[in-house]
């Protein structure tokens, strides 16, 4: 416990005066055939585009598949076996999913079958799932913005729910950006040596830019590179410019270098499975030469082909270097400055981690210095002002952050600062700052638990101070059941826009709500998307302390009584609902 009674019970008295209710919370529209419902970006008007997550009721198709087979057969046992641990007994057979169409009407058979085909999501021979879709907001609803997904009839005729549908971000017009993978299709190859065909899934393309246009139509954005295996490009950020034409940055493949191709000369055959199925296994482990990438575009989304090309990258490509190079750029400000992050080099060694920087003059700038091979770092945002924001981390393998610190980096004044986090070891993740200098992102707010909770900051780079976002809202209860977790866009006006989660009915895989053994409604917490108001004439909310703190923010300051008081101030305001 971080506090005695005495010491919870003298921050009350305080609390009135420590923190105010300096925004309201607006809760958007979700998309109802989803669990989750997130914001990736917004403009100044309210256009905003996102994503949904965990898609109910997906199409799965069991024709093809062997129930005899010892995979399937195994993973039926351990699903029985956990759920008689619980006292459970399971209510469907691996004869009814065949025989019955079981995934399509019990819940629980359709959660198996998502579980046991995801288990093999590397494995070409069985169907592929992806429960997220694209979702552009309106007043009243997140609705599916289909990219490249398609019906098949492997899935009756209907989406295949195959594909990755991402939109990134939206210009002031409403023209957003993203990309999304191909739709597989469901064929038969007959292996080498072989008497009988086998079912294999194979897709056309692995990822591919898009734009969407203010009307709605899907346009593609041309990869620099292309192949006949889909190539690969990605749109991350979009800008509308003064004279009315539009900067897109992202990702594009360049080329197949050595290494890539001698293992595909090596491996792609066409004798145990379709080239296309060998060349999309390549791909998931790394193929292309990739580099950050700009589209330009004139106000009638022609392509600008002079000012469409690769943005650099962070070193020169030794001669004997056969490897695959990748630099990438994740937004853009209204100058054209690009920010992302680059292979470098240390010395005359490769650096595998990614380090983060701004593309200027063709030319990849880093601006956070490592020291150790394992070090990473990430450029997310840019404003006007040529002021970068991201964080830095240990990363001993892929994906594996530790110690992660937010930054902000000034370009005219090669000005770097790292931000206090919450409390020395809180992980903090830096997402979006304003032409103000208002940074967000979210940032842990637990010491020393295996899984530590996370939560949206603001930090205001002009006086320094750093605020948990639900400090900043009414106290937590019945009535405002909210916190917000991650905060992903700040208006210029000081908005922003952010994820909570919320306490709602459970629901199944097929989207009914759930009921215990004793017929009452079950619960869970569900992520979605909110508006936050500044509120300048917010007064004070005076909110009970937690019987138990778990972290101290270390960053707000209140003269006399922060030394008065230092144990007390950092109280959190977040309560269970009753």
């Amino acid at each position: 416990m971080k506090y005695s009674l005495l010491a919870a019970s003298i921050g009350l008295c305080f609390s009135g005066q420590l923190f105010a209710v300096t925004y309201d919370l607006t809760e958007l529209p979700t998309n109802e055939k989803t669990k989750h419902t997130y914001i990736m970006d917004a403009n100044e008007s309210g256009a905003i585009v996102g994503r949904s997550t965990e898609l109910f009721n997906l199409p799965i198709d069991v024709s093809y598949i062997d129930i005899e087979d010892s995979g399937i057969k195994s993973a039926y046992d351990s699903w029985k076996r956990n759920l008689e641990l619980r006292d459970e007994t399971i209510d469907f057979t691996l004869e009814q999913i065949k025989n019955e169409n079981a995934a399509a009407t019990n819940a629980d058979a359709n959660l198996f079958m998502r579980n046991f085909l995801s288990s093999r999501a590397g494995n070409a021979e069985f169907q592929k799932l992806n429960s997220g879709i694209a979702s552009i907001f309106s007043a009243t609803t997140a609705e599916e913005k289909v990219l490249f997904d398609a019906n098949r009839s492997y899935t009756n005729n209907e989406l295949s729910r195959s594909t990755i549908q991402l939109l990134t971000a939206v210009a002031s017009d409403g023209t957003a950006v993203g990309w999304g993978t191909a739709p597989y299709d469901q064929i038969q190859f007959r292996k080498k040596d072989e008497n009988e065909d086998t079912t294999f899934f194979q897709r056309a393309h692995t990822s591919r830019a898009i734009l969407v246009k203010p009307s709605g139509e899907v346009m593609e954005l041309p990869a620099k590179f292309t192949d006949d295996y889909g190539s690969y490009s990605i749109a991350t950020d979009i800008k509308k410019l003064n004279d009315g034409s539009y900067l897109v940055v992202g990702q594009s493949a360049v080329s197949v270098e050595k290494d890539s191709q001698d293992r595909f000369n090596d491996n792609c055959k066409n004798e145990d499975e379709p080239t296309a199925v060998c060349a999309w296994e390549l791909q998931n482990a790394g193929y292309y030469d990739l580099r950050a990438y700009q589209w330009k575009l004139d106000a009638n989304f022609n392509i600008i082909a002079a000012d469409t090309d690769e943005l650099g990258i962070g070193l020169t490509r030794n001669d004997d270097e056969e490897r695959i190079h990748i630099s990438s750029a994740l937004a853009v400000n209204s100058a054209g400055i690009a920010v992302g992050n680059s292979n470098t080099r240390e010395g005359d060694d490769f650096i595998v981690r990614q380090r983060a920087g701004y593309y200027q003059g063709g030319a990849f700038k880093p601006v956070v210095d490592h020291d150790k091979g394992y070090e990473s770092s990430r450029a997310v945002a840019i404003n006007d002002n040529n002021i970068v924001v991201g964080y830095r981390m240990d990363e001993f393998s892929t994906g594996n952050n530790s110690n992660v610190k937010g930054y902000y980096y000034e370009i005219d004044n090669a000005k770097y600062v790292e931000i206090e986090s919450f409390y020395e070891g809180s992980d903090m993740y830096v997402r979006d700052i304003n032409n103000a200098g208002q940074i967000i992102g979210q940032a842990e707010v637990e010491k020393n638990v295996a899984s530590p909770r996370r939560e949206a900051f603001l930090f205001d780079k002009a006086t320094g101070k750093l605020n948990n976002i639900n400090d900043l809202l009414p106290c937590k209860s019945a009535e405002f059941p909210y916190d917000v977790s991650e905060a992903i866009k700040i208006t210029e006006n000081g908005n922003i826009y952010a994820i909570a989660t919320k306490t709602v009915n459970r629901k199944d895989a097929l989207g009914n709500n759930m009921k215990d053994s004793n017929g009452n409604d079950e619960f869970e917490s569900v992520a979605i998307p909110v508006l936050l108001t500044r509120n300048n004439s917010g007064e004070p909310a005076q909110c009970a302390p937690d019987e138990a703190e778990t972290y101290e923010r270390g960053s707000a300051s209140f003269g006399m009584l922060s030394l008065l008081a230092a144990p007390l101030v950092m109280l959190r305001r977040r309560r269970k609902a009753k």
